[in-house]
């Protein structure tokens, strides 16, 4: 799952009459649902963070986040391939799809393969 729309709500509980604990700023961040309740769902963020998110700001799309400082974006799934672009640390990508150790992403007009071991979600 990840956040469907640029300002996500992320709440105490679920329901509106909970507290917002923080904000998502950022469409297609990636998310992990923990459990459900309704029509809203309990998240973990890539920092561990839990909180709820209703149902109707997020997305089935699949998107990863870089979590190396030294990640890169390779031509084809190995690193002996031509490096395409580095990729930054928490840098939200779209996953078009994955194999066991490297997942194909996109961002805008640059798309590669990326390792993995460097990114979280999908």
């Amino acid at each position: 799952m990840a956040t469907k729309y640029n300002e996500v709500n992320v709440r105490n509980g679920p329901g509106l009459n909970h507290l917002v604990i923080y904000k998502i700023l950022k469409k297609g961040y990636p998310l992990k649902i923990i459990s459900n309740f309704e029509n809203w769902s309990k998240i973990s963020d890539v920092n561990g963070i839990e909180g709820w998110i209703s149902n109707s700001q997020l997305t089935a799309k699949k998107y990863v986040i870089i979590t190396s400082n030294n990640e890169f974006l390779y031509k084809f799934p190995n690193i002996k391939s031509k490096k395409i672009a580095k990729a930054m640390k928490n840098l939200v990508l779209e996953s078009k799809k994955c194999n066991a150790s490297w997942c194909f992403v996109k961002e805008k007009e640059i798309e590669g393969w990326v390792r993995k071991k460097g990114i979280w979600g999908n």
